[in-house]
């Protein structure tokens, strides 16, 4: 036994000396992952983190943050018993290293250190403390209790996302790091929530990422004259550059309306890039986007020109620094085809995949066809899965082939609860994977893309099907159930008072929604919700009718509440010469039963394109509730 001990211990003596010139005599420092612990001080930027389930909870009050594969929810309500928990919770980073390029230990001569994340921020209510229930903080003396840690506020502007039927995850606003935590070996972030026993928010959060960069200063490049003028095809293939300065000319797509920072879709014959961030002229001030729509009249469908340079975020091809040129053609009534689109949305000539994905998210209703391939199974389109396995049974995958494993080359489509939902679920009938369908729907965007929604019939082949007719009762022009979502209706705010965060919201149980009353205090507000162009072409009658409820207008609801139509609205609401309708059934004001408007004649219309707006206006003395849940045209 003595023998075999001496000879280990040997043994070990023999590795000891051998690799003494390899590793510093014990103990020696371990380096930290971010830079701290010992050794020479690297940078550790940019630190990402897609689903943040790296960082840690630390719950003061109430419920925990719930951390998943994709994303990081907080919220104080439970779905289940339907009750509220007052909370307050703190997500907290792992440590970071913001070692950065400056010249001084404060950072000077650097582009500071940026932090981005894309986010939702639903259910604000009139009573929700916006920036106090929702903040971003750094602290660099941080030791695991948050109660002790000295935090620095990054001032995060909380904003509602846009309630939709679908959680498309957009670009939170971006927050800065200041100057006395740059140059620290272990800073650590953290993302705050709140609520009270009554009111509660959900945010949720993903692809968070820290990184040296984004000065408020425009970036060198050369004159406008210099600019390479390129198709979006080429743009996308180009390499990533700041010295590069690039022209596409492209139709604007997927502008969220109130969006200050110009955030869109770009399309031209080639394809499809994403714009981020636009600002009026080169080197000019951000969070400036609606005040450029405002004086141009920028809206979705509209061809512009601007100049930008090649951008990539997490693998995602941006145009960014980009600045406004002009626009070259405003937008036309109907979507334009995508590379390899076709038909013209009739049921003998249906549109394609391609042609949807290039329309422009336009609001239209039309007959597309596609082959089943797959479902969406999660709350982002980034949980596409080809195939029946985990299958939802409230959305398709529709490609323009059978065989398609590539979700950039197809549309989600939403089902409905009823005939279609039953008829085409994967779900429910795995046996449909791989057949071509026609879908009769309205062309919007679905979980962040171009897709279909509401959709009220299908055919197999083009030749049998089913579904309700979107206008029982008549030949059908228009139709929109607005609790399945916008139906190709969009917000256009001519008044809106800096404490609302909105005026008109979509909401799944009322549809359209109009309120300008918030914190027991009425706003005065001018705000409109407008359609895609309506075609009555080829119509030889046609009568408007919604459902709607109302209270809180004072004497009379046409004081405050009116609808219009007009035949030539070019993107801006308050110039549009609009004719005001007689609605002849108004709510009484006294409950919120829904009732019917009446008929209302639009046959002096009839061999045109037009356009029908609810607007709503309100003063401080008078704010009232208006609520559409559908319409139709016959």
């Amino acid at each position: 036994m003595k023998k075999t001990f001496r000879f280990l211990f040997a043994a070990l003596a023999l590795m000891g000396i051998a690799s003494c010139a390899d590793v510093p005599e014990l103990p020696y420092p371990t380096p930290d992952p971010n830079g701290g612990g010992g050794g020479t001080t690297t940078s550790g930027l940019p630190f990402t983190s897609a689903s943040l389930n790296d960082f840690e909870v630390k719950t003061v009050e109430g419920v925990d943050w719930s951390l998943g594969s994709s994303y990081a929810k907080a919220s104080g309500y439970d779905n289940n018993s339907k009750t509220t928990t007052a909370t307050k919770t703190w997500l907290v980073s792992p440590a970071i290293n913001t070692t950065v390029t400056g010249t001084g230990t404060d950072g000077t001569g650097t582009d500071g250190v940026t932090i981005t994340f894309d986010h939702e921020l639903r259910y604000v209510k009139s009573s929700t403390d916006l920036k106090g229930w929702h903040k971003v903080l750094a602290s660099k003396d941080y030791a695991g209790d948050v109660t002790t840690a000295t935090w620095t506020d990054l001032g995060f502007e909380a904003a509602a996302t846009p309630n939709s039927t679908t959680w498309d995850f957009p670009a939170a606003n971006p927050v800065h790091l200041p100057a006395e935590l740059l140059n620290e070996e272990k800073v650590y972030i953290a993302f705050y929530f709140q609520c009270d026993g009554t009111n509660s928010t959900t945010w949720e959060l993903k692809n968070f990422v820290m990184q040296e960069g984004m000065t408020p200063d425009p970036i060198p490049g050369p004159e406008p004259g210099e600019v390479k003028a390129v198709t979006i095809a080429e743009f996308n293939a180009a390499a990533v550059s700041t010295d590069v300065w690039y022209e596409l000319v492209g139709t604007a797509s997927a502008i969220k309306d109130g969006d200050q920072y110009g955030n869109f879709d770009l399309t031209d014959e080639s394809g499809t890039v994403y714009v981020y961030g636009l600002l009026a002229e080169k080197g000019g001030e951000k969070k400036q986007f609606q005040d450029l729509v405002a004086k141009t009249g920028l809206a979705n469908g509209d061809k512009i020109k601007i100049h930008g340079q090649r951008g990539d975020y997490n693998g995602k091809i941006e145009v960014l620094n980009a600045y406004f040129i002009e626009i070259v053609e405003k937008g036309g009534d109907t979507p334009g085809p995508g590379p390899g689109g076709e038909g013209d949305g009739s049921e003998k000539s249906p549109y394609n995949v391609a042609y949807v994905l290039g329309a422009g998210n336009p609001g239209t209703t039309a007959w597309v066809k596609g082959y089943i391939v797959g479902t969406v199974t999660d709350k982002s389109y980034d949980s596409a899965e080809f195939g029946t396995t985990n299958a939802s049974g409230t959305n398709l995958l529709l490609a323009d082939a059978a065989d398609c494993t590539d979700a950039s080359l197809c549309i989600p489509v939403q089902l409905p609860s009823g005939d279609v939902r039953d008829a085409l679920s994967l779900q429910q009938h795995p046996e449909n994977l791989g057949k071509q369908v026609w879908i009769y729907a309205n062309l919007e965007k679905y979980f962040g893309q171009p897709g279909l929604k509401s959709a009220s019939k299908y055919s197999w082949d083009g030749n049998s099907g089913g579904g309700e007719d979107p206008n029982p009762g008549g030949e059908g022009i228009f139709s929109a159930d607005f609790t399945t979502g916008e139906c190709g209706f969009t917000i256009y705010n001519v008044e809106m008072d800096e404490n609302l965060s909105y005026v008109w919201a979509i909401d799944s149980k009322y549809g359209w929604k109009a309120s300008a009353f918030k914190d027991n205090t009425r706003y005065p507000s001018d705000s409109y919700i407008v359609s895609s162009a309506i075609d009555l072409t080829s119509a030889t009658s046609a009568t408007l009718s919604f459902s709607h409820a109302a209270r809180y207008f004072g004497d009379s609801a046409t004081d405050f509440l009116s609808v219009l139509v007009t035949t030539s609205f070019d993107g801006d609401a308050a110039k549009a010469s609009w004719v005001t309708l007689t609605v002849p059934s108004w709510p009484s004001g006294a409950d919120w039963n829904y009732i019917d408007s009446g008929d209302i004649s639009l046959a002096g219309y009839v061999g045109n394109k037009v356009y029908i707006a609810f607007r709503y206006t309100s003063s401080s003395s008078i704010a009232a509730t208006w609520e559409i849940k559908s319409m139709s045209i016959k």
